[in-house]
């Protein structure tokens, strides 16, 4: 069997951040339209699932993330929302959240009592993270924050992966055009 790489399905900020919205997106999504790394489609088929946790404000949140197998290359691919950060408890919009009111140097009790899930500790994690690893892309780019589609497509263009995804895992963005 072949490595692990992601494919981050593209999905609009106002959707929901439950499990039953990605089984539905996984229950709609057309797996003939998606494109292994190894250039094939329609080859990729159902492999398994695994559980991811994403911190919300009411609690831990637990998704059965779906993984497919390419038929060609045998690379496994695992199935993302583009609102979760691979290897990351933390969604992406609540990630930029952290960050900007670090950048704008405001206090954080606001996100703190909104989403208790987060506490002071991931929130510095999120800020050394950026800061080492992500706020000289986005001003390289010229990418800001305060849209988080734009900023979701630009990252996978710019630099092949999630806004925040700190491992170097390969990772493709699936633009889901029903």
């Amino acid at each position: 069997m072949g490595y692990k790489i992601m494919i981050t399905i593209f999905v609009g900020e106002n959707n929901p951040l439950t499990p039953n919205f990605y089984n539905n997106l996984i229950a709609q999504l057309q797996f003939h339209r998606l494109t292994c790394t190894c250039g094939h489609s329609g080859c990729l088929s159902v492999h398994g699932y695994y559980t991811r946790s994403l911190k919300v404000p009411a609690g831990k949140l637990c998704f059965r993330i779906c993984r497919v197998i390419c038929s060609c290359c045998h690379h496994t691919h695992a199935l993302l929302p583009s609102f979760m950060v691979p290897y990351s408890q933390i969604s992406m919009n609540e990630q930029a959240e952290v960050i900007s009111a670090h950048e704008a140097k405001e206090d954080r009790e606001r996100l703190l009592n909104r989403n208790p899930s987060i506490d002071e500790s991931n929130c510095r994690y999120i800020i050394r993270c950026f800061l080492r690893h992500w706020k000289q892309r986005l001003l390289s780019e010229k990418m800001t924050l305060s849209n988080k589609a734009a900023l979701c497509r630009g990252c996978f263009s710019a630099f092949a992966r999630q806004f925040m995804q700190i491992h170097c895992t390969p990772n493709i963005l699936f633009l889901n055009t029903t």
